[in-house]
């Protein structure tokens, strides 16, 4: 029965990323955490102080792993640079443009990221969408960033936690290109520069 709430509860956790977050930090109350889960879970308070047990297990669990990746990925940026790109928008089309663009993609639609200046290129009848008022923020690392986990989703939590959205991203070999609203570009610069201390 322990295993299988110890499963539970690493479950309910790994599949919450805020959560996880506040639980590897130890910032958050474990009772009132259990007896969320527990709610949730089994409906009341039932097997409350094994659920409790759990979290903290899952806690210096998450701590040791945590504290492992963070140095690779905080020691791999470090050694890295950052470059911004202003005006710049990204165009969204059914149909390839031809056009000069700094980076594009191709999924579903294709996506261009594209100096401003570019757009009145651009024949509209095949658009899509236009976002305009938008800058690229370009981080250079070394090869070590193929195989380091966490590096990208450490700098999207970084921004997320300052409320900043990016557009767009691209990641291309060493190179991670965020796309963000120009309103944002300053935040963006400070918290990313933090981490590239």
């Amino acid at each position: 029965m322990e295993q299988k709430i110890s499963e539970l509860v690493w479950l309910y956790i790994k599949r919450r990323p805020f959560i996880k977050e506040l639980v590897r930090a130890g910032i958050i109350n474990n009772s009132a955490l259990a007896r969320k889960i527990c709610n949730e879970i089994y409906g009341g308070e039932r097997n409350m102080q094994a659920v409790k047990m759990a979290i903290i297990r899952a806690s210096k669990k998450l701590t040791a792993a945590q504290e492992d990746l963070e140095y690779k990925v905080l020691s791999l940026l470090k050694n890295s640079s950052l470059s911004i790109k202003t005006k710049v928008a990204v165009v969204t089309s059914s149909q390839r443009l031809n056009i000069d663009s700094i980076t594009h993609a191709k999924s579903r639609y294709y996506t261009y990221v594209v100096p401003e200046s570019e757009l009145s290129k651009i024949k509209k009848k095949n658009v899509h969408r236009v976002e305009e008022n938008l800058d690229l923020i370009v981080i250079k690392s070394s090869e070590e960033i193929e195989e380091t986990p966490g590096v990208v989703s450490l700098l999207l939590r970084a921004l997320a936690l300052e409320g900043i959205n990016v557009c767009e991203i691209i990641s291309c070999y060493t190179d991670t290109m965020l796309v963000v609203r120009q309103a944002d570009t300053a935040k963006a610069y400070e918290v990313l520069m933090s981490l590239l201390k």
